[in-house]
């Protein structure tokens, strides 16, 4: 688990993250907008809400494209998105689009906001399992920040029987914080043998040394 001396290593910890995966967030939204609003459209193709979600959804990027800080400004498309087509993958890709906007700027109260609204708005049978899983850890990743580690942990926790090495880093820190040492330690190792690159693979061996310093 990382320690911080005060908030604003705390903060700048956070908005590192959301800058450090940018570059795995926008595959992922290139991934929904090439494929997962896709399926939402054909899960959907009797429902207008799809066709009508999609219109709002390109006048938003038009308006975001043109705009200073455009991604966090309020958006009258963005309101009508979230407020009338929740359920659409549009809708899911615009709040998670904003949501790591909104982290990377350090405005974490409305960034949890949003992500918990995608994890609802993505479970279920007809849900989105790529944006629920995106919003889970980004959720828990704030939360072990903000040093609330029974939520983080909580918000992670029905992906940690899958291979993500992430995923179980994240409950390593989670576990630590909770002084549940033994556990913690269980999902570093697990998150070691996950990584495939040296650098994540540091970092984890760097997380044991500091667990089994106080063992």
């Amino acid at each position: 688990m990382a320690e911080y001396s005060n908030d604003e290593e705390r903060l700048l910890a956070i908005v590192d993250f959301f800058k450090h995966y940018r570059n795995l967030i926008l595959s992922i939204l290139i991934s929904i907008s090439a494929i997962g609003v896709g399926v939402y459209g054909i899960k959907y193709t009797q429902d207008s809400k799809n066709s009508s979600a999609a219109i709002v959804y390109s006048k938003w990027i038009e308006v975001i494209s043109n705009e200073e800080n455009n991604i966090i400004n309020d958006n009258e498309s963005f309101n009508i998105l979230i407020n009338e087509y929740a359920s659409t993958g549009f809708a899911q890709l615009a709040m998670l689009k904003k949501a790591s906007a909104l982290a990377s700027n350090s405005q974490l109260d409305e960034s949890k906001a949003y992500f918990e609204d995608l994890i609802d708005n993505s479970s279920g049978f007809f849900g989105n399992p790529l944006v629920n899983k995106m919003s889970r850890v980004s959720l828990a990743r704030i939360l072990i920040a903000e040093s609330n580690y029974v939520d983080a942990l909580n918000s992670i926790e029905s992906l940690m029987t899958g291979s993500d090495p992430l995923v179980n880093e994240l409950a390593g820190d989670a576990l630590a914080g909770q002084k549940k040492n033994i556990l913690a330690i269980d999902q570093y190792n697990l998150a070691r043998d996950l990584y495939d690159d040296d650098a994540s693979k540091n970092i984890i061996v760097m997380k044991l040394n500091n667990i089994q310093q106080v063992l």
